[in-house]
């Protein structure tokens, strides 16, 4: 067991539970760029680790009262859809371009995306300041726009396996800036527990899972995402928007290399 995946499961786990966001952002290219994995073994395999890793973070924040069910609910009921959408698109796209030519795809769409998903990361903070937010907005009024989000971020997960953590958390900000960040952390967490194992599902039918590895990562997540998901409750979250957009832009240009 290489303990490279195991440390770099750790480090990853920790910001899974306390902030939602860095998953797959990070952990996707940290496995192709400085772990040699190819693009689609890399994404079906975090995808695969990352399950147990969501599940025990989304226990967590259950029981520390962390989150909003009604949030999760309306996520679900667009991102779980989106997500079997995205697994039979996979597999219409390897059927018909081969996987050779499905990795090279994938690396370069996986760099513009970490671009994306960056710069959102980066900005959110002062669309909320600019635009004064209306502090009455409920759950309920903004239904149907979490709805969006959820199909939109669950077809990109079946995909690429980016999206679950920075991309809901950074769109539930701007929704719902009411809510307390630790409640939307919490809600992620509990979504993304809901949507990754579809994706897996598609993954492992492909055979992109590389077992030993998953095992490696899981090692180090499960306990990095009980520490994290503590450490959620005590410290605030976000200084981590720069350091993580930083290391997104360094990977998305790496990935066009």
């Amino acid at each position: 067991m290489d303990p490279h995946f195991s440390i770099a499961g750790f480090v990853v786990g920790v910001l899974v539970g306390m902030s939602g966001v860095g998953s797959s952002s990070l952990m996707l290219p940290i496995l192709v760029l400085f772990l040699g994995v190819s693009p689609l073994v890399a994404v079906g395999t975090d995808l695969a680790y990352s399950v147990p890793t969501k599940i025990v973070g989304a226990f967590m924040h259950s029981r520390q009262k962390t989150g909003s069910k009604k949030v999760v609910l309306y996520l679900a009921l667009g991102g779980v859809p989106a997500a079997i959408l995205g697994v039979l698109t996979l597999r219409w796209v390897e059927s018909h371009i081969g996987l050779a030519a499905l990795n090279a795809d994938l690396k370069h769409g996986l760099g513009v995306l970490l671009f994306v998903v960056a710069v959102v990361v980066l900005i959110t903070p002062y669309i909320i300041k600019k635009g004064d937010p209306d502090p009455y907005i409920t759950v309920e009024r903004a239904k149907w726009r979490i709805i969006l989000v959820g199909a939109v971020v669950g077809y990109l997960v079946a995909i690429t396996s980016i999206g679950a953590g920075s991309i809901t958390m950074t769109a539930l900000c701007l929704i719902l800036p009411m809510m307390r960040i630790q409640d939307l952390v919490g809600s992620d967490v509990a979504f993304a527990a809901l949507i990754v194992p579809v994706a897996a599902v598609g993954h492992v039918a492909l055979g992109t899972v590389n077992w030993p590895m998953t095992i490696a990562l899981l090692v180090g997540s499960i306990p990095g995402v009980l520490l994290g998901t503590w450490l959620c409750k005590k410290l605030p979250t976000m200084w981590l928007r720069p350091a993580m957009a930083v290391a997104m832009i360094a990977a998305g240009t790496r990935l066009f290399a």
